[in-house]
């Protein structure tokens, strides 16, 4: 992502009088354009760096600056690392690597860093390894750096399979699912696409202008529309069940009732995966309301058990 690869580079610099582009372009699998882009981007940051063409010429800071290493203290580092540790538990790239190393190197020699425990570790990683979604986010990932486009088959909420040619710009990871925030040429105009339901995902040839968006202000909250509605269930779960959501709801949101049932409030994401979750809590759980997901969730029980033969 380009704020690690441009953090890489400062810590890089930082380090070493001069560097090539090209060296700092094959260290983070980009082009040598890309990594001006940075060093512009670098600069506009207020630390100011020169280039030198010709034999012997390269990248450096100028001579009389120097990046105060106390900017941070022991913890902020140790803050910094255990971010960008809990970041590739969910997607692992090369610049994340050098970053990793450059945070570390200034953490002094003295410090036992196998006395130092994080205290707040943030895995995001699913069960299992997922090397499809890795080859996707990879993918995704390098188009974006590189502003080429990708074409890709999408499987709206509907079920409808369209083909698609964006111009891909964020990965965004939230509730527990990676989509791509881009720019689609063919509805002109900005959307989230679910990694899920992309397939056939392949950069074609032709690279675009970036169009302005300032991702501080998470413009993809915008787009949400275009995922499934949520739903607020009120459920009745017995005592042998209730363990089963309290992942899900907050225990101040579980009236004990009379009769030692309990009763549950909880919003999900009205889709197939809402009915695979109420299937999941077995038969001790009524559905309260809305009626319209009760009537739904019956109908599929019913097909459920017509197929089964029961």
């Amino acid at each position: 992502m380009k704020i690690d690869r441009i953090l890489s580079i400062v810590m890089l610099l930082i380090s070493k009088k001069q560097v090539q582009a090209k060296e700092l372009a094959e260290l983070h699998e980009v082009s040598v354009r890309t990594i001006y882009r940075d060093i512009d981007t670098i600069n506009q940051a207020g630390i100011p760096i020169v280039t030198t063409q010709g034999a012997g010429g390269g990248i450096s800071l100028v001579d009389d600056y120097r990046l105060e290493k106390k900017l941070f203290t022991d913890d902020d580092i140790e803050l910094i690392l255990t971010a960008l540790e809990s970041m590739t538990s969910a997607y692992s790239f090369k610049e994340s690597e050098h970053v990793l190393k450059k945070i570390k190197s200034l953490i002094p020699s003295q410090t036992d860093e196998n006395e130092k425990q994080h205290h707040i570790f943030i895995d995001l990683s699913s069960w299992g390894k997922d090397s499809q979604a890795e080859k996707k986010l990879q993918l995704i990932h390098t188009a974006a750096s590189e502003h080429q486009y990708i074409q890709l088959t999408y499987r709206n909420a509907k079920g409808e399979t369209l083909p698609r040619k964006v111009e891909p710009y964020t990965l965004v990871l939230k509730g527990r699912h990676w989509y791509l925030y881009a720019f689609c040429c063919v509805k002109k105009a900005f959307r989230l696409f679910k990694l899920t339901r992309m397939t056939d995902l392949i950069t074609i040839s032709g690279f675009f202008q970036p169009k302005r968006i300032k991702n501080e202000e998470k413009p993809w909250n915008d787009s949400w529309h275009e995922e499934p509605s949520v739903s607020t269930l009120m459920l009745r779960l017995t005592e042998a069940s209730v363990g089963r959501v309290k992942e899900w709801v907050d225990e101040n949101e579980l009236i004990v009732c009379s009769d030692g049932t309990y009763l549950a409030t909880i919003s999900l994401p009205q889709d197939d995966w809402l009915y695979s979750f109420l299937f999941h809590l077995g038969p001790d759980v009524d559905i309260i309301s809305p009626q319209h997901v009760q009537k739904a969730f019956d109908l599929q029980l019913k097909q459920f058990l017509k197929r089964k033969g029961t």
